[in-house]
């Protein structure tokens, strides 16, 4: 082969690696970006939690309807 050949082929493998590079690490440039912090999520979170903690658990309230279900069948009979 022509040497020249050779060195062309070379060049655009060369060209083709390195703009693939590029995309690569413009992607990451992207990701880390668009990335959310702790910083970010720690408000959220809290929140939450606070949101749970204000919440009636279904079955306490389950619970007391049961209860109340019956004593009022009981106390008809009882008179």
């Amino acid at each position: 082969m022509d040497l020249m050949v050779v060195l062309t082929r070379l060049e655009i493998k060369l060209d083709t690696a390195t703009a693939g590079v590029a995309d690569h690490e413009a992607r990451l440039r992207a990701v880390e970006q668009s990335a959310i912090s702790e910083a970010d999520v720690a408000p959220l979170r809290a929140d939450v939690e606070s949101l749970k903690r204000g919440r009636w658990p279904l079955p306490a309230i389950s619970a007391v309807a049961a209860v109340v279900a019956v004593v009022a069948s009981v106390v008809p009979r009882l008179h």
